[in-house]
């Protein structure tokens, strides 16, 4: 009876250590996830390329099909001049987002609505850990709606 009263102590001591270490990991994957999510709402609604661009991996994918711009592979400097005409060209309106989910704990998605004083957009936006751990936009669509 003794064996199986050390055991059963282990485990729940085993389950409380190792129940507090992810929940502070969740928490600052949340916070930085929250971070970067209203940071690229924010560049949307405002219109600002130097903003979206501080959320761009290094290298990224990037469609405008609107535009026919069809990049597999673009710098986060390309991109912004990019935007920059882009948003020049669609002045925005609003944004917000219509889904957001994540396929593995490493990549994360989202859909959201740009309406511009010209067109409305729908936009797929694919965030990927990049350097430093750190949470940056690996693919950026945005499609005619």
């Amino acid at each position: 009876m003794k064996p199986m009263k050390y055991i059963f102590s282990a485990l729940i001591l085993l389950t409380f250590v190792n129940a507090s270490k992810p929940r502070e990991y969740t928490a600052a994957v949340k916070r930085e996830d929250n971070e970067l999510t209203d940071r690229i709402r924010m560049s949307f609604r405002g219109g600002n390329p130097k903003m979206l661009a501080s959320c761009l991996n290094q290298d990224i994918e990037l469609v405008i099909d609107s535009e026919k711009i069809d990049f597999q592979n673009i710098s986060s400097q390309q991109a912004e001049q990019i935007f920059k005409s882009f948003f020049q060209k669609n002045p925005p309106l609003s944004f917000q987002y219509v889904y957001q989910g994540a396929s593995t704990i490493d990549l994360k998605y989202c859909v959201g609505n740009y309406r511009s004083r010209n067109k409305d957009f729908l936009v797929y936006i694919l965030v990927k850990k990049g350097l430093y751990n750190k949470y940056v936009i690996d693919t950026i669509q945005f499609r005619e709606s």
